[in-house]
């Protein structure tokens, strides 16, 4: 059942008119009318609207929406929140097909916010504009140059996010750049008076630039539509979820950031899981299943193979098989004999396979190829601690794995666990260079392996009719 009314029309308007614009640097209009027409890649054609600057950034500017000749797609408005209603009118007056309520000072502050919201609300109803907001960042379209919303330009990639606070998505585009991962779309819905998560949800489910949804909830209006939108996408693409306030204090301190009611965390937990798409407790796996899913393939099995040049990580390594109930792989004799050449004599082949400290950039690629190339493993997890002696490259083992995986076309997962690899910055231009992730704690890879595990499983059972 799609429900994506008009939804296309915020992320490829053909014109924009940014009601409220200002050359004060100091102000969202300007941060916002910066961010537009700071992008090369912008198609839309712009229109500011201010009644204190005649030129901002080289463009003549309006008083009024209603002064503009052409059509206007799509609306952004920054004005004090009570003047918002006598922008609506002009817009509706002006036939606006979309509008952005970016001004704050509505439900989230008192009663009397409320009540202008429902104005607002019914007002774009029967004049048939779809809203978004008010109490939002705003959203974008990264690949067609549109960033309507007062934060930053992300790099380009494939992981489309909504969420219900700007501050949150603002943060979680700074760790997503730190690990090499680039945003295809961006949603912040603030205050919901019209369009929800479940239309957003549905036009990323059919978003060809869209490979993995993130979303950031607080508080669900309609919980059997929601769980009823995630069911219908989750086979399709992965849905990677974690929710503000799951105790008492938390859904308080929701309440008062966007002025709904929080949901209960078990339900909406069990809902979420049941549905197939996956609810992180912590905001570094949320990050973790981002990377997981924006670079790996989906394994055929649960079978792990496991080779390391340092005992001690592969150990902290294996206490995550056995929490999340893994299966190692086990070497059989072809496969012990294809990698025996590449081994010293003080190695011994069982798996994890310790290579000890000496081990360089031909043992990796030698090992990580075999594994990759074995039947009877599934999933490749390298190891190393990057070593400070014998001369040996701080991004050889690395590349070592990079070349292995790129030499078996990447069929297989291979997750590197470079423990605390982020302090060399080698690994990070080679990882953004080759476009494959690095795992920098044993946490991460554990959570990495059961994220694609559990994504198997459920593709395994899902009903063939939903795909």
């Amino acid at each position: 059942m799609a429900i994506i009314n008009g939804i296309e029309g915020f992320f490829n308007p053909e014109s924009v008119a940014v009601i409220g614009a200002t050359s004060d640097p100091k102000k969202f209009g300007n941060a916002i009318t910066s961010n537009i027409l700071n992008n090369n890649d912008l198609k839309s054609e712009i229109f500011l609207i201010s009644n204190r600057s005649q030129i901002i950034r080289g463009l003549r500017t309006y008083n009024s929406i209603l002064e503009v000749s052409r059509e206007i797609d799509l609306a952004v408005i920054l004005v004090p929140a009570n003047l918002v209603s006598n922008v609506i009118d002009q817009c509706i007056e002006k036939k606006v097909k979309k509008i952005i309520i970016i001004s704050a000072g509505f439900g989230e502050i008192n009663e009397e916010g409320k009540k202008l919201e429902k104005e607002i609300a019914n007002k774009c109803k029967k004049s048939g504009i779809r809203v978004i907001g008010p109490n939002c960042v705003g959203i974008q379209n990264v690949n067609a140059g549109i960033n309507a919303s007062f934060i930053q330009t992300p790099p380009k990639g494939n992981v489309s996010m909504i969420t219900q606070s700007g501050s949150f998505g603002v943060a979680c585009l700074y760790e997503m750049s730190l690990n090499f991962l680039g945003c295809a779309k961006f949603a912040n819905l603030g205050n919901l008076i019209d369009v929800s998560f479940d239309e957003i949800l549905y036009y990323f489910k059919n978003d060809k630039e869209t490979k993995v949804i993130c979303i950031y909830v607080e508080s669900i209006l309609e919980g059997k539509t929601f769980f009823d939108t995630l069911k219908e996408i989750a086979p399709y693409k992965p849905i990677i979820a974690i929710k503000g306030g799951r105790t008492k204090i938390g859904m308080s301190a929701a309440t008062s950031h966007t002025g709904s009611i929080a949901s209960n965390y078990k339900i909406l937990k069990a809902a979420v899981n049941q549905a197939g798409a996956i609810m992180c407790e912590d905001i570094y796996d949320y990050i973790t299943a981002l990377k997981t899913f924006s670079y790996l393939p989906i394994p055929k099995g649960d079978r792990i193979g496991v080779l390391t040049n340092s005992g001690g990580t592969a150990v902290l390594f294996s206490d995550y098989i056995e929490k999340f109930r893994f299966k190692l792989a086990l070497f059989s004799d072809d496969f012990k004999k294809k990698i025996a050449p590449f081994l010293i004599s003080l190695v011994k082949v069982i798996n994890p396979l310790d290579m000890i400290a000496g081990a360089e950039e031909e043992q990796y690629y030698q090992v990580t190829k075999a594994m990759l190339e074995d039947p009877n493993i599934d999933i490749v997890v390298p190891c190393t601690v990057i070593p400070p002696f014998l001369g040996i490259k701080v991004d050889e083992h690395f590349n070592g794995m990079i070349r292995a995986w790129n030499e078996t076309n990447r069929e297989k997962p291979l997750i590197p666990l470079i423990l605390f690899g982020n302090a060399f910055q080698q690994l990070k231009f080679l990882a953004e260079k080759e476009k494959v992730p690095f795992f920098v704690t044993p946490r991460e890879a554990g959570w990495c392996c059961k994220f694609l595990i559990d994504r198997m499983n459920f593709l395994k059972n899902v009903k063939i009719s939903n795909l």
